[in-house]
């Protein structure tokens, strides 16, 4: 299921969807159960709301553990029922012995329990519920709401042949203070847990996995099957939640009488257990922090544990001669990658350009190949420096085993991290060939040839968070001994022990100190955090129309409606026109993230407008004048979904259907003709956007080249004009004057060597020779050959360095995951002023590209293949992975028919790129996003033309992910884009 945006306002369909299934999110607090002695709850009336039925009993909160019944939800849950059932019987069925006879005293205690149709409820305040119907259930169909009755004060531990172990509540209280009243402490490592309102979780309770996770409620199940029951263990999940829709758990000893339709379990076998007489100290989350390179790790080693997907970091340390910048990123809970920039301050960049000290590049990677359990640690492949200079390349196996408050890595080392070589390689076993090392490249390959050659060293640590909470410890044994350093920089090193603190100021910053080498201090200082996580409340977005389930007696007109259709979603509303019980609304502009949720304030809007006798709603998508998708919701449907919440049962019906635009839509001729003023009075007839065919902006703009040898970097601050004329819909004239105000260029002075045609590596000229420039100014037109395929042709000054002619071709079906494309181009070389003059060198450039949204875990993969700027062919491939919130990370390379030699420093081209939606990170809804993309050196072979308009972005509705996502950020370098840097020849 998609994130959705994070609003004030639950979805209605998504509390019920997951309270069903055990994983709503109460937000009141827990009470406690009720008195014995309290009156018996009114009936339930037909079409009852719960705030009404709820201020019959009392005007005060009820309890969290409050049921919906809801007949037609028994279904499901015998469904889930009987598939533990079927499962437990068959691993019974292998079993002999005592272990036969716990499963089937299980097998029989979940036979006793019925299914209820229990729906758990959120919010119980029935004041709260009054003012926000949408979340305030009804009773109907014979659906009624019991309170709980029989309930217990105590917190039940299901044993695994059934028995209910009653522990007395106790405020504070660690779960595994309750596990071990009942004796089930250390045969686990997972407990799961059923609070009495629905909501359920998993908890770690081991020494390698222990979490502080939930406290448990009075009337809570609280499940941790042996770690050696495999198919206990396998069935937990669903257990649980089985267990969530009875209820609270009964009062001890025995069955107590409940309302017809509750859940008062079989209680035979009952225990009783007693709190220790001292509360457990509540778990700790493992502590992870970046090392000096930026990796998760200790100090100069690396450990095997990840970040959590999503994370974004960067650090900076210093330890003499060695100052590091690094950037970290976390696409998968399996995979971290980065760049990286050393300065090496004993040795200088390059005498006859530049006083700075050497600035090195690299990348990293490393993989997480299992993960920790209760004997096995957990298991991490890594590399450092896997393109540019190799000057510190290093690859490593490191394994990671905790126990509480303490974190023991151990590990093996090649390359840098093994240079002691304080043991065999043990590749040498397989050749002789691993005995040495080839020495690194200076012209940037991918040195795969050396990996696991030549010396190899173990490395480890132990890190220990200290009791208080923001300090952790970290000691090491560092496996380089630092007398192969580069550029002949032997360093001493008194001691192969180092020792560090990392002191976490908030979530966010953490500050870093150590000693290493025996006799050098280190500082350093790490920001980060998730972006894949963020969301923001819309607190500054206009409210949207208040919400009555009939429709308007007085419509507002169809230019109204347009009007706050635009004010909702950000899109460009074309028209809207009536027919018969149809109402046809046309938007463009739609390509942001969340627009699932944009469509829901759309119709929101629709039917705030629209008269009674429109029973459908259908948006229609447009781009440039193209047809790309349409949507059509329900009204009835869609009122019902808001007017109260809907059972699980119900909410699975509500349907919103997406379709391609089809031959049998309305056309022309059938819809009402546009009047163009859309008044009260005409919504009969249809409105049309009055034609505004000019469109003009300024902003600032800002650009940097990182990691030059004249200086580490370049920015410039100026300010940028775009203007836009339709002709038509489809054919248009862009263009954009970039005007540059402040800069450091004064001591922009080298151009990097090249071997090719200057396609790139002239960036300085561009950059410098003018203060203002026409990056962009081309005439485009689209259209559609046919239902699934689409065309372009454009010309004039496509970017920065070229001008020329071209066309595109795309076959995309709609709601397939998969595209093709191509692209022919004929450009030639701009001045490096940017005006309007030529230079001689002219090219043909073109691709065959493969688009393929992978469906698994957000990946994304576009493949390219044919003739570059610089005349060279080959192939180019971006991998993507795209978060729910619209965070997308990825990596881009090309390798082209020329030679590592003569293509120069880094060997071919590639780069890390990331980008973040703003509608993630602001109060108020935006279609911006802010990202860069970062090439360790600018170089002409693999250069791509930067064309303003694709059509894969134009038509990216017809993807199946379209209602969550905006399209994938255009990854082909720019000229003057972003983070694009260069380096010395050596």
């Amino acid at each position: 299921m998609k994130t959705r945006e994070r609003t004030f306002r639950l979805h209605p369909l998504r509390i019920q969807l997951l309270a069903a299934f055990g994983l709503g999110a109460a937000v009141v607090a827990q009470a406690q159960p009720a008195p014995a002695e309290d009156p018996a709850p009114l009936p339930t009336l037909e079409g009852e709301r719960l705030s009404h039925w709820l201020l019959r009993q009392s005007p005060q909160p009820a309890d969290p553990a409050l049921a919906w019944l809801v007949p037609q939800e028994k279904l499901p849950q015998q469904y889930l029922r009987n598939v533990l059932l079927v499962h437990l019987e068959r691993s019974a069925a292998q079993l002999s012995g005592q272990d036969r006879e716990i499963r089937q005293r299980l097998l029989a205690w979940l036979h006793s329990l019925p299914a209820t149709g229990r729906v758990a409820l959120s919010i119980t305040d029935p004041r709260w519920l009054e003012v926000n119907p949408g979340q305030d259930p009804m009773a109907r169909d014979r659906a009624r709401f019991a309170l709980p009755t029989g309930r217990t004060a105590d917190v039940v531990v299901v044993q695994p042949d059934g028995t209910l172990c009653h522990v007395p509540h106790a405020s504070g209280r660690w779960v595994g203070d309750y596990l071990q009243a009942c004796g089930r402490m250390g045969a686990a490592d997972w407990a799961w847990l059923a609070q009495p309102d629905g909501r359920t979780t998993r908890i770690g309770i081991a020494g390698w996995n222990a979490e502080a996770g939930v406290e448990p409620a009075p009337g809570a199940w609280l499940w941790a099957p042996p770690r050696t029951m495999a198919d206990l263990v396998a069935a937990s999940e669903g257990l649980i939640k089985f267990l969530a829709t009875q209820g609270p758990a009964p009062a001890r000893p025995g069955p107590v009488a409940a309302p017809a339709g509750t859940s008062t379990p079989s209680t035979a076998f009952v225990a009783d257990g007693s709190l220790p007489a001292v509360a457990s100290a509540l778990p700790r989350p493992l502590d992870v922090s970046a090392n000096d390179w930026g990796e998760t790790g200790l100090l100069q080693t690396p450990t095997a544990r990840m970040a959590s997907a999503g994370e974004i970091r960067a650090s900076y340390s210093s330890v003499w001669p060695y100052s590091r910048l690094n950037i970290m990123f976390q696409p998968f809970d399996w995979m971290e990658a980065g760049f990286r920039y050393t300065s090496i301050s004993n040795r200088e960049y390059g005498p006859s350009i530049s006083t700075q000290s050497y600035k090195d590049k690299s990348i990293d990677v490393k993989f997480r190949l299992m993960r920790e359990s209760t004997y096995l640690p957990e298991v991490s492949l890594g590399f450092r420096d896997i393109g540019g200079t190799g000057l510190f390349s290093s690859e490593y196996l490191v394994g990671n085993k905790r126990w509480g408050d303490l974190d023991f890595s151990l590990g093996i080392g090649w390359g840098y991290m093994g240079s002691s070589g304080n043991i065999s390689n043990p590749f040498t076993l397989l050749s002789d060939r691993f005995k040495t090392r080839p020495a690194a490249s200076t012209a940037g390959e991918a040195n795969l040839s050396s990996y696991f050659r030549g010396p190899a060293a173990l490395f480890g640590g132990v890190q220990w968070r200290t009791p208080w909470d923001p300090l952790t410890l970290k000691i090491e044994y560092d496996g380089n001994n630092y007398q192969s350093e580069p550029f002949s920089n032997a360093l001493p090193r008194r001691s192969p022990i180092n020792v560090g603190l990392a002191y976490k100021l908030n979530k966010n910053v953490t500050l870093a100190a150590g000693f290493e080498r025996g006799d050098k201090f280190m500082i350093g200082l790490t920001l980060s955090g998730n972006a894949a996580e963020a969301q923001t409340p819309k607190l500054l977005d206009p409210p949207l129309p208040r919400f009555v389930p009939e429709a308007p007696a007085k419509p507002p007109g169809w230019a109204s409606t347009a009007e706050q259709v635009e004010t909702q979603t950000g899109w460009r509303v074309l028209r809207i026109a009536p027919k018969d019980d149809v109402l046809h609304l046309w938007v463009s502009d739609s390509d942001a993230v969340y627009r699932e949720v944009r469509s829901d304030r759309a119709v929101a809007v629709l039917h705030h407008s629209a008269p009674a006798g429109i029973r459908t709603f259908v948006i229609h998508y447009e781009e440039r004048g193209i047809a790309i998708q349409a949507q059509a919701f329900q009204r009835d449907e869609w009122v019902a979904a808001h007017a109260q919440p809907l059972p699980p049962h119900l909410a699975r019906n509500v349907t919103q259907r997406d379709y391609a635009p089809v031959p049998d839509e309305p056309t022309e001729a059938q819809l009402p003709p546009a009047t163009g003023s859309g008044g009260p009075a005409e919504t009969a007839t249809a409105w049309e956007r009055p034609a505004d065919r000019f469109n003009f902006s300024i902003s600032p703009n800002f650009s940097q080249v990182v990691g030059g040898p004249n200086n580490f970097a370049l920015v410039e601050l100026g300010a940028k004009a775009n203007a836009q004329y339709r002709f038509t819909q489809q054919t248009w004239l862009q263009g954009q004057v970039n005007l540059r105000l402040a800069d450091n260029y004064g001591s922009f002075t080298y151009d990097a060597p090249s071997n090719l045609p200057r396609v790139r590596t002239d960036q300085r000229l561009y950059l410098t020779t003018s203060r203002v420039t026409v990056p962009n100014l081309q005439l485009t037109h689209v259209g559609q050959l046919a239902s699934d395929q689409y065309y372009s042709v454009y010309g004039g000054y496509l970017e920065s360095m070229f001008a020329g002619v071209g066309g595109e071709w795309l076959y995309r079906p709609w709601g397939s995951r998969l595209a093709f494309g191509i692209d022919i181009n004929h450009v030639r070389q701009r001045e490096y002023a940017q005006h309007f003059s030529l230079r001689d060198y002219q090219v043909n450039t073109g691709h065959a590209s493969l688009y393929w949204n992978t469906g698994w875990n957000g990946v994304l993969v576009r493949l390219s293949a044919g003739q570059y700027l610089a005349g060279d062919r080959g192939v180019s491939i971006d991998i993507a992975k795209r978060f729910d919130n619209g965070l997308t990370m990825g990596a881009y390379a090309t390798k082209t028919n020329v030679s590592s030699a003569q293509f120069g420093e880094g060997s071919f081209d590639k780069g890390i790129f990331i980008s973040i939606p703003l509608d993630a990170l602001l109060p108020r809804s935006s279609r911006s996003v802010i990202g860069f993309n970062w090439s360790p050196l600018t170089r002409d072979g693999g250069a791509r033309l930067g064309r303003a308009v694709t059509l894969y972005d134009l038509t990216y509705a017809r993807d199946p992910d379209s209602r969550s996502f905006g399209p994938p950020p255009d990854t082909r370098p720019r000229a003057g884009d972003n983070i694009l840097d260069f380096d010395v020849q050596r």
